[in-house]
C-alpha cells in the first residue's frame, strides 16, 4: 500500500509541475484509481482462478502433455459445435431413424460425434488403467459396452459376417491389455492404443450401416442415440455442477469490487457507493415485486422464503460460532474453491443414489411385463410418482450428512468449508418438504422470493446501524457487497440468455458456461497425486469428465430433441438451485458477520 500511495503522489506532483489545466491532476488521478480497480476486478475474477485451477504440467509423464492439448482441441471443436449447431443443422441432411427417434441428426456431423466421443472413452479407459480396481472395472465395462453397442450386431444386417467377429477380437484386445498393463505405470502409448481399438471398432460400425441403408435402416443415429445415453451418466454430475457456474463468478467478482474498493475508497464514498446501490436495488426489488407471478412468487413462496432464510441464518450461527472456538473465520474469496472441492461429490451423490431406484424399478417393469397383458401394463404404468416419493427422502438423506459433515468442519476451524456444505445441506432438506405438506403447498422454492427477502433483511440491518450511528465505512461497504451480490443474483441468467438466444435454445447455454468455466478453474484436484490416483489418472478423469460432457452436449444440440438422450438442461438448473443458491448464502453469511462485526472482508 505504501508503494501505491508514493506512486499516485509522484503522478500527482509531475501533473502539477506542468501548466495548470484546471480539474487536470484529479482527473488523471481518478483514472489511475479506476484503472486499478478494474484491472484488479479482471484479474481476482478471472485469471487468478483460472492460474490457480488449471491443470498444470506438474512432473508429467512423458506423452501426457500432448494427450492434454488434444484433448482441449477435441473440447473446443466440441463447443463450437454446440455454438454453430444451428447453422449445422440448417445446411445439412437429417437423418432420421426409422423408429422416430428423434427430430433428425446432420448427416455430416456424424463421424465428428464419433471423434469425440471415441476420444472421451479412450481417456476414461486409459485414466482407470491405473487407479483402483472399482474404476478400472468400471471404464471396463463402459468401454466394452460403447465398443459392443457400435459393432456387435446380426450377421444379415452387417453385409460381411467377419465384421462382428473382428469386433470382437478388438473387445478382446482392450481386455488382454488392460490385464498385461494391470500393475505398470503410466506409458503414453497406452492411450494410443486403447484410442486406436476403440475408433476402429465404431468405424466398423459405420462400415457395418452400409448394408443396413440397403434395408432403409440407417443405424448410425441409433448408435450416437446410445452411446451418448449411456455416457450422459457420467457425465449428469459435471452438468450439475455446471449449472452453479454463474453463481461462483457471481461471488468472485462482488468480493473482488468489495476488496478493492475498500483499499481505493476513502473518505464519504463508501456511504455515496451504499446509496447508490441501495436506492437500485430498491428499485429493482420494487419491480420484482409488481412483475412477480401471483402463484410462483406470492404469499407462499414469500413465507417460505423467510423461512429458509431463517434457517440459513440458524445454521449459519451455529457453525461460525463454532469455529470461532478455534479462532477461524470464513474467507469469502475462498468460497468458490470450496464448492469445487466439494460441488462434484455432492452432485455425483445426488445422481449415484438414484441409480439403485431407477434399476428396482426397471426390475419390476420386467417382472410386470411377464403377467398376462403385461406388455400394456408396462407401457401404461407411470413410475413418477413412486419416484418422487422416494427420491426426496435420499435428497433429505444427503441434506443431514451434509449438515453433519458442516458441523464437524466448523469444529476442526475449516469455516469456509463447513458454511458451504451447511448452506447445501439447507437447500436439499428444504427442497423435500413435501415429506410434511404433500401437495397441499403448491409454491415450489423459487430463489428470485429467498434474494427478496435476504435483501429485505439486508436493508434492514442498514436502517438499525444507521438509527444507532455505527454504520462505518467498512460497514457501509461489506452491506454494499451484499446488495451487489443479491442484484447479480437476480439477474444469474445474464449469461446463459443472450447466449441461448445466439444459439437458438437456450438449454444449452448454461451448460455450455459451467463446463468451460469449471474446466479452466475446476482441474487443481489433477495437479495432485496419491497412490491410489496418481498423476496421469487424475488428468485424464479430467479430460473424460469435460470432453465426455460436451460431447454428449454436442450431440444433443445437434439432434434438438431432449426425448432421445440425457438432456442436461434440468440438471443445470438443478445445480443452480442447491450448489449454486448454497454458495451465494454461504456468501451472503461470511459478508453480513463481517459487516456486523465491522471486520473487512
Amino acid at each position: 500500500m505504501q508503494s501505491e500511495s508514493d506512486s499516485a503522489t509522484g503522478t500527482e506532483m509531475v501533473v502539477s509541475s506542468g501548466p495548470s489545466t484546471g480539474s487536470g491532476p484529479i482527473a488523471l488521478q481518478g483514472r489511475t484509481r479506476l484503472g486499478r480497480f478494474v484491472a484488479a476486478l479482471y484479474r481476482q475474477t478471472l485469471v487468478d482462478p483460472i492460474e490457480q485451477g488449471r491443470l498444470r504440467d506438474v512432473m508429467w509423464p512423458y506423452g501426457l502433455r500432448a494427450i492434454v492439448l488434444v484433448g482441449y482441441l477435441v473440447f473446443t471443436i466440441a463447443a463450437l459445435t454446440v455454438i454453430f449447431s444451428g447453422f449445422v443443422r440448417q445446411h445439412s441432411t437429417l437423418i432420421v431413424f426409422g423408429f422416430g427417434s428423434g427430430l433428425g441428426l446432420p448427416a455430416q456431423a456424424v463421424w465428428p460425434l464419433v471423434l469425440f466421443l471415441s476420444f472421451g472413452v479412450a481417456a476414461l479407459m486409459a485414466a482407470a488403467q491405473h487407479g483402483p480396481v472399482w474404476l478400472r472395472l468400471l471404464g471396463l465395462l463402459f468401454t466394452l459396452i460403447v465398443m459392443g453397442t457400435w459393432s456387435l450386431r446380426s450377421p444379415s444386417l452387417v453385409g460381411w459376417a467377419g465384421w462382428p467377429i473382428l469386433a470382437a477380437g478388438l473387445m478382446l484386445a482392450i481386455l488382454v491389455l488392460v490385464i498385461i498393463r494391470w500393475r505398470r505405470s503410466f506409458a503414453w502409448w497406452e492411450f494410443a492404443v486403447i484410442w486406436t481399438l476403440i475408433g476402429v471398432t465404431m468405424t466398423i460400425g459405420v462400415a457395418e450401416t452400409r448394408e443396413a441403408k440397403v434395408f432403409g435402416q440407417d443405424f448410425n443415429p441409433l448408435n450416437l442415440q446410445q452411446t451418448a445415453a449411456l455416457l450422459g451418466y457420467l457425465a449428469l454430475p459435471a452438468a450439475t455442477l455446471a449449472g452453479a457456474s454463474v453463481a461462483e463468478v457471481s461471488v468472485r467478482a462482488t468480493v473482488s469490487a468489495t476488496q478493492n474498493a475498500q483499499r481505493l475508497a476513502s473518505r464519504s464514498w463508501p456511504y455515496v457507493i451504499l446509496a447508490a446501490i441501495s436506492g437500485i436495488r430498491l428499485v429493482q426489488g420494487g419491480w420484482q415485486i409488481a412483475q412477480r407471478d401471483p402463484v410462483v412468487e406470492g404469499l407462499t413462496a414469500l413465507l417460505w422464503a423467510g423461512a429458509l432464510v431463517a434457517a440459513f441464518a440458524v445454521i449459519g450461527l451455529v457453525l461460525l460460532r463454532l469455529s470461532r472456538r478455534r479462532e477461524s473465520a470464513p474467507v469469502v474469496s475462498e468460497l468458490g474453491d470450496e464448492l469445487g472441492r466439494l460441488g462434484f461429490a455432492v452432485a455425483a451423490s445426488l445422481i449415484a443414489i438414484t441409480i439403485p431406484v431407477q434399476v428396482f424399478l426397471a426390475a419390476i417393469q420386467v417382472v410386470g411385463a411377464l403377467q398376462p397383458g403385461g406388455a400394456v401394463a408396462r407401457l401404461s404404468y407411470d413410475i413418477t410418482p413412486l419416484v418422487t416419493r422416494l427420491v426426496d427422502p435420499s435428497r433429505v438423506l444427503i441434506g443431514v450428512v451434509l449438515v453433519i459433515l458442516a458441523v464437524r468442519a466448523a469444529r476442526r476451524g475449516q469455516a469456509g468449508r463447513a458454511l458451504v456444505m451447511g448452506c447445501i445441506g439447507v437447500m436439499l432438506v428444504a427442497l423435500a418438504r413435501q415429506l410434511l405438506f404433500g401437495n397441499r403447498v403448491a409454491a415450489p422454492i423459487n430463489p428470485d422470493a429467498l434474494n427478496l427477502v435476504a435483501s429485505g433483511v439486508v436493508i434492514v440491518a442498514i436502517g438499525i446501524l444507521l438509527i444507532r450511528r455505527k454504520l462505518t465505512r467498512q460497514r457501509a461497504l461489506a452491506f454494499a457487497a451484499l446488495l451487489i451480490l443479491s442484484a447479480l443474483f437476480s439477474y444469474r441468467d445474464f449469461i446463459s440468455d443472450p447466449l441461448g438466444a445466439v444459439l437458438g435454445f437456450s438449454g444449452a447455454a448454461l451448460v455450455l458456461f459451467g463446463l468451460t468455466w469449471d474446466l479452466l478453474t475446476g482441474s487443481g484436484w489433477a495437479n495432485g497425486e496419491s497412490r491410489r490416483f496418481p498423476r496421469p489418472t487424475r488428468v485424464l478423469l479430467v479430460l473424460t469428465n469435460y470432453v465426455l460432457s460436451m460431447s454428449v452436449l454436442a450431440y444433443a444440440a445437434l439432434i434438438r430433441d431432449g426425448s432421445t438422450t440425457i438432456y442436461f438442461d434440468p440438471f443445470a438448473e438443478f445445480g443452480d438451485l442447491i450448489l449454486g443458491t448454497g454458495l451465494v448464502a454461504a456468501a451472503a453469511i461470511a459478508i453480513f458477520d463481517s459487516a456486523w462485526r465491522n471486520r473487512p472482508i
